[in-house]
């Protein structure tokens, strides 16, 4: 919670530095791999070489990672699949996590960033999450001066979320 209201605040400091998103997903996949086997859920990496090093808070953009590709996991069951992407876009690099999960109804995709919103109101916090994750999210990706969304094409279709980071 205090997480949530320091970066809604913009009360905190970004460490800028040049950083290699293809190195921080393959740590982000190190840590969650354990996790992904646990469950029976496939994790896979498709990044090409060269990309570029993005102006970032290595820390901060860590955090998303982990929210985003925790959610992949926990929104996808046994037997199915998380992809991990990134590409480079003119003047930016985007990442995508694209999972064949639960999918998310229209409705609900332009407020999944809201603070405490949750797809499903009937799930405990304990199994659907806080509801700040996704917040705390856009707040991290909208102060390096990127944007975040999610895709989905309904229930039962899996989902894609993304952001993008300028280059320089």
């Amino acid at each position: 919670m205090q997480e949530l209201s320091r970066v809604e605040a913009g009360a905190f400091h970004l460490e800028r530095k040049p950083l290699d998103v293809a190195a921080l997903v393959e740590l982000t996949a190190a840590r969650l791999r354990p996790q992904f086997e646990e469950k029976g859920v496939e994790l896979k990496i498709d990044i090409p070489l060269g990309l570029p090093r993005v102006p970032a808070d290595e820390d901060r953009i860590s955090q998303v990672l982990l929210n985003l590709v925790g959610n992949a996991l926990q929104y996808t069951p046994a037997g199915g699949a998380v992809t991990v992407s990134a590409r480079r876009q003119p003047a930016q690099v985007e990442v995508q996590i694209q999972d064949s999960g639960l999918g998310i109804p229209a409705e609900h995709l332009p407020h999944l960033f809201d603070r405490f919103y949750r797809v499903d109101k009937s799930r405990s916090r304990a199994g659907g999450g806080s509801g700040i994750g996704l917040t705390i999210a856009r707040h991290l990706i909208e102060a390096h001066g990127g944007r975040i969304w999610a895709t989905s094409d309904g229930p039962g279709r899996g989902s894609t979320f993304g952001f993008s980071l300028p280059v320089g």
